[in-house]
């Protein structure tokens, strides 16, 4: 099922409730897994839909084929990595942050002092 779909069968079911669809809702029934920009495109194909049309989606969401499941795994394997390498390169930058920083206070340090020296002449 696409996630377009998806959306329009979350949709019937609260429309289904008495309730007026909205992205909260949706996405409360979807949780995350789907994107924004999908959802209100969903939404918004819903809410143009006549009666008849929206008594035609499907009741009950299908479940997810194992190879969505297995692309998701990958993806969290990624994005873990993803992670791991973000972190790493944070803490570089922050080594080089306080190198740089203590560089910047000696040379201002040493300005001062000549500053003082030139004054004092």
């Amino acid at each position: 099922m696409t996630p377009i779909e998806q959306v329009l069968t979350a949709a019937k079911k609260i429309y289904n409730d008495g309730r007026e669809p909205t992205l909260a809702l949706i996405k409360t029934k979807l949780g995350n897994s789907i994107p924004m920009r999908e959802l209100i495109q969903g939404l918004q194909q819903f809410k143009s839909m006549s009666e008849a049309d929206k008594q035609a989606i499907p009741a009950d969401l299908a479940p997810t084929s194992p190879s969505n499941n297995e692309q998701t795994n990958l993806s969290q394997a990624e994005q873990a990595d993803r992670i791991v390498q973000l972190e790493t390169a944070l803490n570089e930058l922050k080594a080089e942050f306080i190198t740089l920083k203590s560089q910047f206070e000696e040379l201002q340090h040493s300005q001062m002092k000549q500053e003082r020296d030139t004054q004092c002449m």
